[in-house]
């Protein structure tokens, strides 16, 4: 069936003001999440809380200030060729070592990316309404002049940073900051459809995108989210009011 990825309301002033905060700190609020009834539902088992937790913080101590990239990841996805060394060999080391980087750090990872999307549509985005992105509804319907701000910043909504530990097929993909979501909107005319079918679709994501602005949001992708669960979070921070029907929305839903 593919991966099912989507599109929600994000509050990066929120993200950045509260939630890093937190997880460079003492973990407040990851705790909460972490040991809470959805917590456990996520994890499977929120047992060891405590270890687990303090891994977490430890962790992102190493991530860029944007918290998209691990620092020590990224200096092996980044790292040069050396002089002389064949382009083959120095692919397949980097491989070897990023690799080896994941597997050292896994369960960590995991505990990371599987809490973060109860963390962040808990107290910084809305998981409803949302827009389908679906495997490739996206990328096969919107495109974007090449080189430009707008191509620039779609590709980011399906696509992570290089250095980035979050997993491709689950959880967290990339957000767009408010301020970068009023660039894309301000090089709307780079973006077109893909075909005369797509037509319609483009206009509801920039649908989306004007009802982002209007709140002063950003937005935020997701791949294969619990929906099941995180529809059930209580008094989510973002909470944004619309009748897809009534707009004539048919790619924007409610879960």
């Amino acid at each position: 069936m593919g991966d099912w990825n989507t599109l929600h309301f994000f509050d990066d002033k929120a993200f950045y003001g509260k939630v890093v905060p937190d997880l460079l700190g003492k973990g407040e609020l990851l705790k909460k999440h972490f040991e809470s009834k959805l917590g456990n539902s996520i994890l499977w088992s929120n047992n060891n809380s405590d270890e687990r937790i303090e891994a977490i913080l430890k962790f992102c101590h190493s991530f860029d200030k944007d918290f998209k990239i691990h620092k020590d990841l990224y200096a092996i996805v980044a790292r040069k060729k050396k002089p002389g060394e064949q382009y083959l060999d120095a692919l397949h080391a980097m491989h070897h070592d990023a690799e080896k980087f994941k597997k050292q750090n896994y369960k960590v990872i995991d505990d990371l990316t599987e809490i973060l999307p109860l963390l962040v549509f808990s107290e910084c985005a809305g998981f409803n309404p949302h827009l389908i992105l679906g495997r490739r509804i996206f990328t096969g319907r919107v495109n974007a002049k090449p080189k430009s701000v707008a191509e620039e910043i779609i590709i980011r909504i399906t696509n992570q940073e290089h250095g980035s530990v979050y997993p491709y097929n689950s959880g967290i993909i990339n957000w767009i900051t408010n301020e970068d979501l009023r660039l894309l909107w301000m090089d709307k005319d780079s973006l077109f459809p893909t075909d005369a079918d797509s037509e319609g679709y483009l206009q509801e994501f920039l649908t989306f995108i004007e009802i982002a602005l209007d709140n002063n949001l950003g937005v935020i992708s997701g791949s294969n989210m619990k929906e099941s669960i995180l529809k059930m979070i209580e008094n989510p921070a973002v909470v944004i009011k619309l009748n897809p029907e009534e707009l004539g929305l048919t790619c924007v839903i409610n879960y």
